[in-house]
């Protein structure tokens, strides 16, 4: 007999959900509000009818139909119906230590029609397992059945951790490795990088936060706070210093003021002259008198 060495293939796990909080449905009703709340795990809020109001800190946003909002640890959330409709939601909380959740924080997804089962699954999964209320926003623990689905919390768990992955497989729709992934959702730098990246893009537009939350797929409050942490500025501000810095070039090349101050997007050539004597603590004259 041929004695032949097998070599085991490590699995390293890109996320691991620890332990499942709660699990509920909720149907709530118009004018339907839930107060502002805090705690120390994940939470995943899914819209499956209509729409409803999620508030995380300061950013207050609308969940559609098919839509999915993450709330990370500690951050002060709220639910609200506004007066024409009711909503249904599917709520998960969950606690996971892995850095990949760091994707997820202050982000809204529309979940893909074909990821959709797998929300169906933990739903049908979690009523076989626990005793799940018809409604009660104030649940707190999961409560096990007299006869609950062999591995039921397992099942899951697995579910929840193949919802997520692919989230963000769709996401970021390009193959990349799991080392290059964890490494990049890591480092703020990135992010405060892509923030710069837009801003200098649109010098000659005007890009508001509300685009650039978009465009990066995290809340306005997140990416206001990563990037004064990360630079010390604001990025209106910072952004109105790469326009100064552009018309010195302008002004340098004989532009007019006028010609300038339209072509950076300024509402008026007083703006202009205003914004460039608090950035360079001189008149765009002055500064032109300064390099002849």
């Amino acid at each position: 007999m041929i004695e032949k060495t097998f070599y085991m293939y490590k699995i390293s796990s890109l996320l691991t959900i620890s332990k499942i909080v709660t699990i509920h449905y909720q149907k709530l009703l118009k004018n339907y509000v839930f107060p502002k709340e805090k705690h120390n795990f994940w939470e995943l809020i899914y819209c499956d009818k209509n729409e409803v109001f999620v508030t995380v800190e300061d950013d207050k946003k609308l969940l559609k139909k098919g839509e999915v909002v993450f709330i990370a640890p500690n951050e002060t959330h709220s639910v609200e119906c506004d007066n024409l409709s009711d909503a249904n939601i599917f709520i998960i909380s969950f606690d996971c230590k892995s850095k990949t959740m760091n994707y997820f924080k202050g982000k809204r997804f529309i979940v893909p029609e074909d990821l959709r089962f797998l929300l169906a699954s933990i739903m049908s999964e979690a009523k076989h397992t626990f005793v799940i209320p018809d409604f009660n926003p104030n649940l707190d623990k999961l409560v096990l059945r007299s006869d609950p689905n062999v591995g039921g919390a397992q099942v899951i768990k697995n579910n929840l951790e193949e919802l997520l992955i692919k989230l963000i497989r769709f996401e970021t729709a390009k193959p990349t490795s799991q080392e290059v992934f964890i490494s990049k959702i890591e480092d703020s730098d990135a992010l405060e990088d892509e923030i710069i990246k837009i801003l200098e893009n649109n010098v000659y537009s005007n890009v508001t936060l509300d685009a650039i939350s978009s465009a990066l797929h995290y809340g306005k409050t997140t990416i206001c706070k990563t990037f004064k942490k990360k630079t010390g500025k604001t990025i209106i501000g910072y952004y109105l210093e790469i326009k100064i810095e552009e018309s010195k070039k302008l002004i340098r090349e004989n532009k007019s003021f006028s010609e300038i101050s339209s072509a950076l997007g300024f509402d008026s050539l007083p703006h202009f002259t205003k914004t460039f004597k608090r950035i360079t603590t001189m008149t765009p004259r002055e500064y032109k008198n300064s390099i002849l």
